[in-house]
């Protein structure tokens, strides 16, 4: 059964719920880990591990307004590490 978003909050909550495990699964895979993301990304690894962490929001509510902890170009690079045709690029684009 498809979820209903009550809100724009939940509606985002639901994407970037979403993409992080449609990270997870590309990584998977393509035998890719976070290694090899942080390095594309350029962050540390214990960053990307709080990157792809998804709250409960029953134990521990994010803040209001907190930003995406993904970026556009972040996206684009990982789109590029995975090796991910143009059309699914465009529906990742537009979450």
């Amino acid at each position: 059964m498809p979820r209903v978003a009550l809100s724009a909050e939940q509606r985002r909550e639901y994407k970037l719920k979403d993409f992080k495990g449609w990270v997870y699964k590309q990584m998977k895979l393509n035998g890719k880990m976070q290694a090899d993301v942080a390095e594309v990304l350029g962050v540390s690894t214990g960053r990307v591990s709080q990157m792809l962490k998804n709250y409960d929001p029953k134990k521990e509510p994010r803040k209001r307004g907190e930003k995406d902890p993904f970026s556009y170009g972040q996206v684009l690079a990982l789109c590029e590490l995975f090796g991910v045709d143009e059309e699914e690029r465009k529906k990742l684009l537009m979450m």
